[in-house]
């Protein structure tokens, strides 16, 4: 596979480099560039890439609608890149980019390398309603995971990460944040019990009655600490369970 990286900071380039490496000895890093919107003259000057991952850091907030991510982690430091295919350049030409402007639809764009062109129909931002998830693409010991919504039990916040559970007792990171997860989960399958805890219907165990009407609930894999359904949410949580 041949990848191309849009990447600022040399020393995070080299650590980059290793985690594809590990992943698959065969990627060739075709070329690096410092800003997203060098990418189309480095394309249209070398060979087409089969994949470009671009540092979120780099894009506007429109990146949520993006579901391929590589997320490395160092020690507390999370990296996110977004991997787009060579297609996919003009919509993040047109609609992701910080510096682009975001306005027009459905226009054909073009671009050309080694005699070739690569013809895509961009799609405003505004038409792109998310679809809801059917998995997570996660990074697990130098390696990429693809895992199954049913497989996971619930979503918890901890120290301002965001984390899922399976129901296997892994614990994996998303860079998501609570309210982006509410938008693209099954709301039939998944319910926000509180600020910190999305949780699946399948992993509920016992559910108790808690002072100031609320409730406490056992889950399944347990967690360490009380699992509270918060007051202002009691009667969305009851209509879920089928009140």
């Amino acid at each position: 596979m041949k990848v191309m990286i849009v990447e600022p900071q040399r020393h995070i380039v080299k650590k980059l480099k290793r985690v594809l490496h590990a992943i698959d000895s065969s990627i060739e890093i075709l070329a690096v560039v410092k800003e997203a919107e060098m990418l189309q003259n480095r394309i249209s000057s070398g060979s087409l890439p089969d994949l470009v991952l671009v540092n979120r850091g780099l894009l506007r907030d429109t990146h949520k609608y993006i579901e391929a991510r590589l997320i490395i982690t160092s020690g507390n430091n999370h990296l996110v890149y977004l991997a787009f295919r060579v297609i996919n350049l003009p919509f993040l030409q047109k609609f992701l980019l910080k510096t682009t402007d975001a306005a027009g639809a459905g226009e054909q764009l073009q671009h050309s390398g080694q005699g070739r062109t690569v013809t895509a129909i961009s799609t405003p931002v505004s038409f792109l309603k998310q679809e809801l998830k059917k998995r997570f693409l996660v990074s697990y010991q130098q390696k990429l995971l693809s895992i199954a919504i049913e497989d996971i039990a619930y979503f918890f916040s901890d120290n301002r990460f965001i984390f899922f559970k399976t129901f296997d007792n892994r614990r994996f990171l998303v860079e998501y944040r609570m309210e982006e997860l509410e938008e693209i989960l099954d709301p039939q399958l998944f319910f926000r019990i509180n600020r910190s805890h999305i949780i699946s219907i399948n992993s509920i165990a016992v559910i108790f009655t808690y002072p100031g009407n609320r409730f406490k609930i056992n889950l399944v894999p347990a967690e360490e600490k009380e699992i509270i359904v918060s007051r202002e949410r009691i009667n969305g949580f009851k209509k879920w369970l089928g009140e």
